[in-house]
């Protein structure tokens, strides 16, 4: 059976290098776009096997809210994430959890067309063990709770100890413990020649895929 897939892509270079990959491998890509409202209306008539999404998929819906909106009309799709951030959280810390049997993938860690098209059969293999969000990354991100992403985030922010503490009503002597435990989670030593904080805050910033470098 040749596999129909759902591709949901905003950014359009990436659409349409990945589905002319699929299609060379034999895929039929039955949905091709970078609108979650077209995907939707498109659905019923393309009735995919496996659906890849981006999670950020600008203004309005994000890529989990079209998963959920296509498990409802096909309770057996596929669903394979394809995203710039290491951890979903990172886009959204309230973002509702990601759908059962869903696979993730980072978008900077796929090498090949051929990670892609391995996520999308496992994802429909009923034979496959697949948790519930598989990453291609091995990032400590995606080890750290909510409160302590939270308090990288607003690290990287460039908010005080005092200031975390403020904000998430604790003492800045807790803030300082939970700085230092994150700092050992994410492999970052105290070092003379380099700024820990800072240090952290380019982790940071390099999981939600950009390259941005802070500096002392």
């Amino acid at each position: 059976m040749q596999m129909r897939v759902a591709l949901v892509e905003d950014d359009d270079f990436t659409r349409l290098t990945v589905a002319s990959s699929l299609r060379a491998q034999g895929i039929q890509v039955v949905i091709d776009t970078g609108s979650a409202s077209e995907a939707l209306l498109e659905f019923d008539k393309a009735t995919p096997h496996v659906a890849l999404l981006d999670l950020h998929l600008g203004k309005g819906p994000t890529g989990i809210d079209v998963a959920t909106a296509f498990r409802s009309k096909s309770p057996n799709i596929g669903i394979v994430f394809l995203s710039s951030f290491e951890d979903p959280r990172l886009l959204n810390p309230s973002l509702p959890p990601l759908p059962f049997r869903s696979i993730y993938l980072h978008k900077n860690k796929i090498s090949d067309i051929w990670n892609i098209l391995e996520a999308l059969r496992a994802s429909i293999d009923k034979s496959e063990r697949v948790p519930s969000m598989a990453r291609a990354s091995s990032s400590p991100i995606a080890t750290l709770t909510d409160v302590q992403l939270e308090t990288l985030r607003l690290m990287a922010q460039g908010l005080s100890n005092a200031e975390i503490a403020k904000r998430r009503s604790v003492t800045e002597k807790s803030v300082e413990l939970a700085i230092s435990r994150l700092a050992k989670t994410l492999g970052v030593e105290k070092d003379s020649t380099i700024n820990q904080r800072v240090h952290m805050a380019n982790v940071y910033f390099r999981a939600l895929g950009q390259m941005k470098n802070v500096s002392d």
